[in-house]
Order: structure tokens, then sequence, then C-alpha cells
């Protein structure tokens, strides 16, 4: 019996993050999908543990020299959700909060961003460039200093949308680390290839 729908599994983990100027931090994840999308295992979203920052290897990148080690916050928190679905359109992504405390103790947002998961099955090393948004004026980046009430989105999944971005005044700020295992089922029975190699390829 033909399949009426394929399915996308997914498993890995928030490996870890690199915030030069930020410690002590902690990572919220949720995953956004379009209409025809259906979780049928899995968590859609969650919350790491906090971080102290270490020494470590984890972010030797093209951004980083190999032989320098960075101070990153280790998470290694694990990832799993099976999807099934008829259409493509909505592919699932992951959007990344990283929060951190302030002086005084209180949790400040210190970076949004998100990453569409690839539809190459197979293991994936991803770095999620993470941003935070800026005050609309210098007086209200001021009192939101001065009352711990610094800039954020009221929901994080609009990082991930195209609506209203383009009024928003981010800052680059920070980088996170993600390892993901893909695996799909029954998309050829769709009209889709995801695992062809294309001409040139090696």
């Amino acid at each position: 019996m033909a399949s009426t729908f394929f399915s996308v599994i997914l498993n890995g983990q928030i490996e870890s993050a690199h915030f030069p100027r930020h410690d002590n931090l902690y990572c919220k994840f949720s995953f956004l999908h379009g209409p025809d999308w259906v979780v049928i295992s899995g968590l859609e979203e969650g919350i790491t543990q906090m971080s102290l920052a270490t020494p470590s290897s984890a972010f030797s990148t093209a951004s980083y020299p190999p032989t320098k080690l960075t101070k990153s916050c280790i998470w290694n928190f694990p990832l799993e959700i099976a999807y099934k679905s008829t259409n493509a359109f909505g592919w699932p992504q992951l959007v990344l909060s990283v929060y951190g405390t302030d002086l005084f103790g209180r949790d400040v947002i210190r970076g949004y961003g998100s990453l569409r998961i690839p539809i190459t099955p197979g293991i994936h090393t991803l770095y999620v460039p993470m941003f935070v948004p800026l005050a609309s004026t210098p007086l209200n980046g001021f009192l939101s200093w001065v009352t711990g009430r610094l800039p954020e989105f009221l929901d994080s999944r609009f990082v991930a949308r195209n609506e209203g971005r383009e009024v928003v005044r981010v800052r680059s700020q920070g980088t996170v680390k993600v390892q993901l295992n893909v695996g799909t089922k029954d998309m050829e029975r769709f009209g889709y290839v995801v695992n062809r190699k294309l001409k040139g390829d090696p």
C-alpha cells in the first residue's frame, strides 16, 4: 500500500555557544513548521541547562583559528522530533533564543537565531549566527539597560518569519553550534529527490 505522506526524522543536539562578552548562558528552542506538517513524536520546544563558559575547541572553524581555544558554553542538549507531511512548503525550522544574566542577576536576552532543517539526509554540523534587536532611540536604549528590560521580541519565532523583519534593527552577537542527524522516508513518492548527487558534486 502506497504511503499517503512522507516523513522527516531529526535527532541531534544543541552543542555549544560562543558569546565573547557573555557567560552563564542557557538556550530556549522551538520548532516552526508549515500548516501541512504534523509532529508524530518528540518535543517541539524546550530549554537547556545554564552553562558556564570554559576553554573549548568547539568553535575551531574558519571564523576562529584552529590553534586558538575559545571560551564556549557547552550544553550538549539533545534534540529529537519526527514529522509527517504531504507538502514540502513550510519545511521545519529550529528557532534558538539564548539568555543570560546581567550584573544584577536578571535574565536578559543574549541572542536570537534560526536555521532551516537540512533537506539532505545525513549528519550536519551547523553554526547559527545570533543577533539581538536594538532600541529605537539612544534614550530607550539607556532606559532599557537601567531597568534590565533589554529589547526583545514578544514571540521568538518572529526571527524565522519574513513579515516585519525589514523594520527591525539588530546587532550580531554570538554563535551557536548545532549537530543534526536528518533522515527522510517516502519523499520520492511525492516527487522530491533529496539525496541525488548533482553534476559536478564530489
